[in-house]
């Protein structure tokens, strides 16, 4: 059997007190009534308050307005009735106080002037009754009683102050759990963005070069060099697996997350870049490779991002202005370090490649530019402390550059070369 079906709700206990409370003061009231220990009209006003209690106890809690005017009634005529029942109606006061002030629905300003009024009949009832030649009150007696409704007071106020703790509290975690959900969606989408960006750079220089090297193949087959085609075609081979390599690299990388920590040596930095130059000559580009400064270790995002620079801005090369001579120049300072890349603009673009097998082969790689490797160069380098990255046509030329600054001390300084 579940043990919390057996639980009362919440709630069930403070109602069946107020049915037990309210059955009692009207059993004892009825005795005093029958017995004329208690005058009439003490009698009449007291059923006033206990009817009150009743209909407060049947309406629903959402009924704001007909709870306050039903404790305010209760408090006014227990009030009045407390002194003459010898302290028996301040009972119903108690529950009329503690409605009045715990509840949030209602101000604290109802509360507060329930019991101001309680306590000034409670006080004034027999002050006004001994000025009619009854028997006058004693203060100890007076006390007592107003002690009870500042009890109930202070009870109302407690709980009031306690459900405002308890909603802050749950604020607080609706708010903190919906922070981690916007969190984890963050994360996600920048995951989502760094795999779509690596992939593209992989893709691109891969598959671009691929393109080029079947493009050559079909021309030489087509002249009847087959030598020379099948060399071409060990080259595609070796290309496509390092790709897949590559590709397998990043998005290990971004299941193990970056490790900003770590560094990139300066001869292995070195080594990356000369083998995408080295890759761009086999597949028949002309460029120039230099580096000017001292080099030194970068670390891993850093050197992640000059050899996607240098990679993209390569495959774009290749695709947008085909047999163009390309100038690579790496400056190396103390506190960073910038690639530029230049390249003529192609004469007419690449309409003017000629109509052939190859030169179909050509156009269909520059019509697959989307301008999403320059966004995701510029995303990597944003992410840098320093990073920029500036890139368009000036003067018949189209010039990528790309800079990021160098946390102090990498690591040591290598030698320069050009």
């Amino acid at each position: 059997m579940d043990r919390s079906r057996q639980r009362p709700r919440p709630g069930v206990i403070p109602l069946l007190l107020n049915v037990a409370g309210l059955a009692i003061v009207t059993a004892y009231l009825l005795v005093a009534w029958v017995g004329g220990a208690i005058a009439t009209w003490v009698g009449a006003v007291a059923v006033v308050a206990l009817l009150a209690w009743a209909a407060r106890l049947v309406v629903p809690s959402g009924r704001a307005p007909l709870i306050r005017v039903l404790c305010l009634v209760m408090a006014v005529a227990a009030g009045v009735t407390a002194w003459p029942t010898d302290g028996l109606m301040i009972i119903p006061v108690i529950p009329a106080v503690l409605w009045m002030t715990r509840s949030p629905e209602h101000s604290a300003a109802w509360g507060y002037s329930a019991a101001l009024t309680a306590a000034a009949l409670v006080a004034g009832t027999p002050i006004l009754l001994a000025a009619n030649g009854a028997h006058p009150p004693s203060v100890e007696s007076i006390v007592s009683l107003e002690l009870a409704v500042l009890i109930a007071l202070l009870g109302g106020v407690n709980r009031r102050q306690a459900r405002a703790r308890d909603l802050a509290a749950a604020e607080l975690v609706e708010r903190t759990d919906a922070m981690r959900l916007q969190e984890a969606r963050a994360a996600t989408l920048t995951a989502r963005q760094e795999l779509a960006r690596d992939m593209h750079d992989v893709l691109a220089h891969s598959l671009g070069a691929l393109v080029i090297q079947l493009d050559a193949v079909e021309a030489q087959l087509e002249a009847g060099t087959t030598g020379a085609a099948l060399t071409r075609l060990h080259d595609a081979r070796a290309m496509a697996a390092s790709g897949l390599a590559e590709a397998r690299r990043a998005v290990e990388t971004l299941r193990s997350g970056p490790d900003s920590g770590s560094s990139v040596r300066a001869c292995d930095i070195a080594a990356d870049l000369v083998e995408l130059v080295d890759a761009h000559e086999r597949l028949g580009g002309g460029i120039r490779f230099e580096q000017h400064g001292a080099q030194s270790d970068l670390p891993e995002p850093v050197a992640v991002a000059l050899r996607r620079a240098l990679q993209e801005s390569l495959s774009n090369a290749r695709k947008h202005a085909p047999g163009q001579p390309v100038d690579v120049c790496v400056w190396w300072q103390p506190d960073r370090v910038r690639i530029e890349v230049t390249n003529p603009l192609a004469p007419g673009g690449p309409r003017d490649v000629p109509v052939t097998a190859s030169g179909s082969a050509r156009l269909a790689l520059a019509a697959t530019g989307s301008g999403s490797g320059l966004a995701g160069m510029r995303e990597r380098f944003g992410a840098l402390p320093g990073g920029a990255v500036r890139s368009g046509a000036r003067g018949g030329r189209f010039e990528v550059c790309a800079e990021a600054a160098i946390p102090a001390g990498p690591g040591e300084a290598g030698g320069d070369g050009t």
